[in-house]
């Protein structure tokens, strides 16, 4: 186990590489007249996409449907918004954007923005963020299929195909597509974090597990051995180790996830049914067991404290198997989640 909890802290992911483009300065006309700028942005998380009224080739309608899919897949998260420019602002005027808005189902509720305003502007962006070169006609309205993920800072980190051509890409390969840029806005949501905490808290928490698994069977080859001192010592840092799991694991769900649950499916889409299955009742029958196991290893504990020996062995013998098991399939579980499929 000591070799597995090495490999596993091991696996952990490096940091990522810096951001791919910058939002640079710009200041629009929102489809209700009200005027937008990249400070306005700033401190937020966005999608932007990039459209014209008149599409000459259709594609236009296709992205700003995934805009709208999308709209709808992550409206739980907070401090996202998606904002679509024109890239034809000389004909696409705000009342031309409110009506094109409606007809995608874009919701009054300023979460998904329309951009209008200077041509130069706007061709100054694309530039920016490498959705058009440098070359080209004056005032040309050639335009990208793109998705763009901008993070709090303004800078792009993440491009994401928008249109779905089913001559050309298998419908799966574009879901994957959207399950790789919904990770991208979720990556890009969680907030800065003191740089001693871990990088990669479900490795971090895997870890741990790993170790309290270590412990207890120290801990129980120490008391079969009568060799008390050590008996202790692997339990007592064994609890200490498992509070410390608790602490990190509500921290990630319920601060950094904002309480948004991890889905097999959506970690692992290529997984056979099986798997899922398999996956979904070792998951439950952890998460049942590490409920009961907390207050029986608290209280097996609290015996063996008291010097309670005839309590705490009984007691114990009920808990050991019940907490190992625990400990080893929480690592279970994130290698199932995590690495049993490659991220796609």
């Amino acid at each position: 186990m000591m070799v597995a909890t090495l490999l596993l802290l091991a696996s952990i992911k490096p940091g990522e590489t810096g951001p791919l483009a910058t939002i640079p300065p710009f200041t629009l006309t929102e489809r209700n007249g009200t005027k937008i700028s990249n400070e306005d942005l700033k401190g937020l998380v966005w999608i932007a996409s990039f459209v014209m009224v008149r599409c000459p080739d259709g594609k236009c309608p296709q992205v700003a449907s995934t805009v709208s899919r999308l709209q709808n897949d992550l409206a739980d998260r907070r401090g996202l918004k998606l904002v679509t420019f024109t890239v034809d602002p000389d004909h696409d005027s705000p009342e031309e954007l409110h009506r094109y808005a409606q007809a995608h189902g874009a919701k009054d509720d300023g979460r998904w923005l329309f951009l209008t305003g200077d041509y130069d502007t706007v061709d100054k962006l694309m530039k920016a963020i490498h959705l058009r070169g440098g070359e080209g006609s004056p005032r040309r309205v050639d335009h990208s299929q793109k998705l763009a993920v901008v993070n709090r800072k303004g800078e792009v980190v993440g491009y994401f195909d928008g249109y779905w051509n089913r001559e050309m890409v298998d419908e799966a390969d574009f879901e994957r597509n959207l399950l790789r840029l919904r990770r991208a806005v979720d990556k890009a949501l969680q907030p800065e974090l003191p740089a001693w905490m871990p990088r990669d808290f479900p490795a971090f928490n895997a870890s741990l597990n790993a170790l309290a698994s270590v412990l207890l069977v120290l801990g129980y080859v120490a008391i079969r051995l009568r060799w008390y001192r050590l008996h202790i010592a692997c339990m007592g840092t064994t609890l200490l180790v498992s509070a410390l799991f608790l602490a990190s694991y509500l921290f990630f769900h319920l601060v950094v996830k904002e309480g948004r649950a991890t889905r097999f499916v959506d970690q692992a889409p290529d997984a056979p049914a099986w798997v899922a299955l398999l996956y979904a009742g070792i998951l439950l029958s952890h998460t049942l067991l590490a409920m009961l196991a907390t207050p029986m290893a608290l209280v097996t504990a609290y015996f063996g404290l008291r010097k309670w020996w005839q309590a705490h062995t009984r007691l114990s013998r009920i808990t050991f198997p019940i907490w190992l098991y625990v400990s080893v399939t929480g690592v279970v579980v994130y290698w199932m989640l995590y690495r049993l499929y490659p991220e796609p």
